[in-house]
């Protein structure tokens, strides 16, 4: 009897601490990441907010576990594109990749905030948990992706999916600018500085695919 209320304990943190990951990703939806508090996010989903401190140390740790789990979601889509190991081209492949991240806002944001600002309230065991998560999928995704792009030097995927990361967050950035910036690039001179983040990042991604299938990755 005791081992199964103790795992129907277990069940019922589990399920509370998806509400928890639900309703704040949601209000990601509604509030920009600075605007959101754990004493909002405690009153949407029931709870003290001392206990919601029982489930996620501090608020960049509760939103450190949202970027897990859409990423997570994201790495499905990815397999989705590439599944079947069937040659894709450059073009093929960045812009299916481009149109799955513009579909995620919200994933698009966590990536941005990831480095600047999740990482820099969390524990080490936080970290590298995400870390180890991280690196499992990309070693999963690596086999279908070099089947994708069967031009690209072998052992290549990992970095080529770390370097697309990086042009993920770069352009995320640029083509979500501050209120006063937009009405500054209205500017017909400044046209040439305006970012269409899944244009521009399918773009630098096929310039990088293409790079990389002529040469070979440097040392790690």
């Amino acid at each position: 009897m005791a081992v199964k209320q103790r795992a129907r304990r277990d069940e019922d943190k589990a399920e509370r601490r998806l509400a928890i990951l639900d309703a704040a990703t949601r209000m990601l939806a509604e509030h920009g990441y600075h605007e959101i508090t754990m004493a909002e996010v405690a009153r949407r989903t029931g709870l003290a907010k001392g206990t919601l401190y029982l489930y996620f140390k501090s608020k960049e740790e509760l939103f450190l576990a949202a970027l897990e789990a859409e990423l997570s979601q994201w790495f499905v889509q990815l397999d989705a594109l590439i599944r079947g190991g069937v040659p894709m081209s450059a073009e093929a492949f960045a812009h299916g990749l481009a149109a799955s991240l513009s579909t995620r806002p919200r994933l698009l944001e966590l990536m941005s905030l990831l480095h600047n600002v999740l990482e820099h309230n969390v524990d080490v065991e936080a970290s590298r948990s995400f870390k180890r998560t991280l690196l499992g999928h990309l070693q999963a995704a690596s086999t279908g992706v070099e089947s994708a792009l069967p031009d690209l030097p072998a052992g290549a995927a990992p970095l080529l999916l770390m370097r697309m990361y990086a042009l993920v967050v770069g352009y995320r950035q640029m083509a979500d600018p501050a209120p006063n910036v937009v009405e500054a690039l209205a500017s017909a001179d400044l046209a040439p500085l305006r970012v269409d983040f899944e244009h521009d990042f399918a773009a630098a991604l096929v310039d990088l695919i293409h790079g990389m299938c002529t040469t070979r990755p440097g040392p790690r």
